[in-house]
């Protein structure tokens, strides 16, 4: 699966995005975070089913998830309480440096309920989508594991159809929490290996997102907090992820991946820097110069933070695989 080079564009239009830029009047960071979500479908039945495809490897499953999300993100958001505390003191950001939001913060989770008030986003801002990220890899090994695919799917298109119409809060339950998501993550997990009845959902769900869009577009469905941004990600998102994932593994394709969600964390670090030392508004200037530092600063900490969590990754992943092989006939270890 090629995605690198889609990944790295995505993270930039999350990047941009947080600088006030927009397109037709669309948000493009929300259009990019669905891509990253049909991603992780496809991407984590990936994982599950060729390294963690038995009830008692979900644990190891979970462990994995967390070298993978936390090294960056403990860096960037110590990072980020630094820079706040030092460069911009009296701002609403430094208001958020509590102890009660900081402990709040570090175990990711809480971040994607933030709008309940159960911690303050603002240290680090792109947090709250690895905490929706988070709610996800806790479920999708039971959904794998025990076929229970399909009803989470028309579960959570109830619920995403609901928040959409103006029945439910519309950006909380249509884009932030997972009941009103997970059909899109699942988008994902059904191109893997996509069989006949996977891809018929798949191509049902991008049609009826390209005409939800067309009619928010011409007004027949009211235009409400992001409900045009997801669905038009649905309708670009899911023939992007499926071309690109027929394409070939590339070295300079997994290299502009891995560096992806440096961007992704530590543009809002680079923002800070900026701000404190340049106060002006995001010309096109200073735009490029935020996506430049932070790819370069997100290929430091891939060198220095992603690569040594990735060995012990890899370590995880090749034991798991020795002792399914080792394991005796009719043993429950596989």
């Amino acid at each position: 699966m090629r995605v690198g080079v889609y990944r790295l564009l995505l993270a930039l239009l999350v990047a941009v995005s947080h600088m006030g830029v927009t397109f037709m009047g669309l948000n493009p960071g929300v259009v990019a975070v669905v891509s990253f979500l049909i991603i992780s479908g496809f991407v984590m039945t990936s994982l599950i089913e060729r390294n963690y495809n038995s009830p008692g490897q979900i644990g190891l499953f979970y462990m994995d998830r967390l070298l993978r999300l936390y090294p960056q993100f403990l860096v960037y958001f110590v990072l980020s309480c630094a820079v706040i505390h030092f460069l911009l003191p009296g701002t609403p950001q430094a208001a958020a440096l509590t102890f009660e939001n900081i402990a709040t913060s570090l175990p990711i989770l809480p971040l994607g309920f933030y709008m309940f008030g159960i911690t303050v986003p603002e240290i680090l801002p792109p947090g709250w989508s690895l905490g929706l990220e988070m709610c996800f890899y806790l479920l999708i090994p039971f959904l794998i594991l025990y076929k229970m695919r399909g009803i989470a799917f028309a579960a959570s298109v109830t619920v995403f159809m609901l928040a959409s119409l103006g029945y439910l809060n519309t950006d909380i339950y249509g884009y932030r929490l997972l009941p009103g998501v997970l059909f899109i993550f699942l988008c994902g997990s059904y191109l893997y290996r996509a069989q006949a009845k996977g891809l018929w959902v798949v191509s049902l769900t991008l049609l009826v997102a390209a005409l939800m869009f067309l009619s928010i577009v011409v007004g027949i469905i009211p235009r409400r907090p992001f409900n045009a941004e997801v669905t038009l990600g649905i309708a670009l998102g899911l023939p992007a992820v499926f071309l690109l994932s027929k394409l070939k593994h590339h070295r300079l394709d997994e290299f502009l991946g891995n560096i992806s969600y440096g961007v992704f964390l530590n543009h809002f670090v680079v923002m800070y820097v900026l701000r404190a030392f340049w106060p002006v508004e995001y010309s096109a200037l200073i735009i490029t110069a935020v996506l430049v530092l932070s790819f370069a600063l997100s290929g430091v900490s891939y060198y220095g933070v992603e690569r040594p969590a990735l060995k012990l990754r890899h370590a995880l992943r090749s034991g798991v695989k020795s002792a399914a092989t080792q394991a005796p006939v009719g043993s429950t270890v596989a």
